[in-house]
């Protein structure tokens, strides 16, 4: 539906256009780092080989996240071995169930004993299990934007002369929730015994569409991120926690970070993309003199200070950037300082 917007002076319209592109100042930066965290229990004494179980789902999943959570698994051990010298094999049992049926295995040649019970994986010290339920849900909304602007009038006219006339139309935008839980479990197969039990953790994304205010356009939910490329990462997420408590893991951080109005904050993030860290965190210390609730300079002070490997400091920005918002990115950066911070391999 489009509506008329009647004739306004032009120090309206221009207050108006000013609201509308003044977010061009903003300064954004995409950044990437990575660090090696080390074991916090370790695998059990003389375990050397691994089987990886096909996960189980949940009633609403996806049979293909049980796949995708044995691949990342398996990725993050062999990474582990190859990377950091951690003496221990990936034997991948694909085709066998986490109940492991002694006839099933003796029909499968994988087991020690035949037609008995309590027999054993053939070269296997232990097993992996898992359990992935994901749930996505999907939210249509409408956005009011305009459709069109005519400035007619001003040339050669006093302060206020002329018209500008502005049709609004209503568009359609589309949010997505995504939740993956994750549950894994190390079996000791020498006694049966469960090594390391992680408990079931959930993991959050949100995908949106957005229309420009000035001439904007319904976005479709086409032009969203693949869903299957954020429930990929969020499964990842949560196996990598899981392998990082047994052995050495590489932790990949990719995050944007966006200034706030305050010139100290925007000059902080032009340098986060310069890759100049220390100076970066001197412009948002700066940013944050001016604003001590500027939540987006001590978002961005966080991340200088995560990639220099400075943790403790990127902790303390980043709680007082969640104190300030209520932003997922913020949580999950806090919560991975918290995870990570005490293991980090200097």
């Amino acid at each position: 539906m489009l509506g008329r917007i009647g004739t306004i002076g032009l120090s309206m319209a221009l207050g108006s256009l000013t609201v509308f592109t003044g977010c061009a100042s903003k300064e954004t930066a995409s950044v990437s780092f990575s660090y090696v965290v080390e074991k916090e229990k370790g695998l059990p004494p003389g375990m050397k080989n691994i089987a990886i179980m096909p996960a189980k789902v949940g009633e609403t999943t996806d049979p293909k996240w049980s796949e995708l959570s044995t691949t990342v698994i398996a990725s993050l051990i062999n990474e582990s071995r190859a990377k950091f010298g951690t003496e221990v094999t990936v034997t991948e049992r694909r085709d066998t169930r986490a109940v492991f049926e002694e006839a099933d295995l003796t029909a499968a040649g994988m087991s020690t004993r035949k037609g008995g019970s309590g027999g054993e994986l053939l070269g296997t010290d232990g097993y992996l299990l898992s359990n992935i339920n994901v749930k996505v849900e999907k939210h249509v909304g409408k956005q009011r934007t305009l459709s069109g602007l005519d400035l007619a009038g001003f040339g050669g006219h006093h302060y206020g002369g002329g018209r500008v006339n502005a049709e609004t139309e209503e568009v359609e935008t589309v949010t997505r929730n995504m939740t993956v839980q994750t549950e894994f479990k190390l079996i000791d197969s020498a006694n049966g015994r469960v090594w390391e039990h992680f408990s079931p953790k959930t993991y959050r994304a949100t995908d949106r569409t957005t229309a420009s205010p000035i001439f904007g356009s319904s976005k479709t939910e086409a032009e969203l991120t693949p869903q299957d490329q954020i429930i990929g990462a969020l499964v990842e997420r949560g196996a990598r926690e899981f392998v990082s408590m047994l052995m050495p893991c590489r932790i990949d951080v990719d995050t944007e970070v966006e200034s706030s109005g305050n010139k100290n904050c925007a000059e902080g993030v032009r340098l986060l993309r310069a890759e100049a860290y220390p100076a970066a965190i001197s412009a948002f210390q700066a940013a944050m003199a001016d604003d001590p609730n500027d939540h987006r300079a001590a978002y961005g002070a966080g991340v200088a200070c995560e990639a220099t490997g400075q943790f403790e400091s990127g902790l303390k920005y980043y709680n007082k950037a969640c104190a300030g918002e209520n932003n997922r990115m913020y949580a999950e950066a806090r919560d991975r300082m918290k995870t990570y911070g005490s293991r980090i391999r200097k």
